[in-house]
């Protein structure tokens, strides 16, 4: 299931949330997770557009094949301006590249993404951090945006990157080689 709280109660509830379950930080340029390091940046382009930078943030030990074991961040920076809806509906059928899901699902997960992506701007930075079993949390320059709370979700959803069937396997093959 997915919730979005109003942002000045959720900024105060992303801390103790982010404690009780990975013991996150908000810093100068990220959200960190403790003993977590930045991976190279990997740039998305699409048909000779440059469309955004990528970085994991990622523990020692963390492994792609293994992804849902274990908590990071993916942190995007965008080159280019952006719709949310078209982040949200692009990832919806990404989604679907890497797992199966049903009608019910996608127009709760698309909403939910329509409700917390914002409209990005050349340079924005976009990071989610992803929680085994509990799901996925978005935030924008380091303004918390919001979470979904749900564990397929947040699977599928990473997937995008990390998942063998991805669009993006070049960035995938980086990050293996370079973790």
């Amino acid at each position: 299931m997915w919730f979005r709280l109003p942002l000045r109660s959720l900024s105060s509830m992303v801390i103790l949330w982010a404690s009780m379950c990975v013991g996150l930080s908000v810093q100068a340029s990220s959200v960190v997770i403790p003993g977590a390091k930045p991976s190279k940046q990997q740039r998305l382009t699409v048909w000779g557009f440059d469309v955004y930078d990528a970085r994991l943030w990622v523990r020692p030990g963390f492994s792609i094949p293994s992804y849902t074991d274990h908590s990071f961040g993916l942190e995007l920076s965008y080159l280019r301006s952006l719709e949310g809806a078209a982040i949200a509906k692009r990832s919806i059928d990404e989604m679907r590249k890497v797992g199966s899901f049903s009608r019910e699902q996608e127009s709760n997960w698309l909403k939910a993404m329509q409700d917390i992506f914002p409209n990005v701007q050349k340079g924005d930075r976009l990071l989610g951090v992803y929680v085994p079993n509990v799901g996925a949390e978005f935030l924008l320059n380091d303004k918390v945006l919001g979470r979904i709370q749900d564990p397929m979700f947040a699977q599928l959803f990473f997937g995008i990157w990390m998942h063998e069937s991805t669009s993006a396997p070049a960035i995938r093959q980086a990050w293996m080689k370079g973790l």
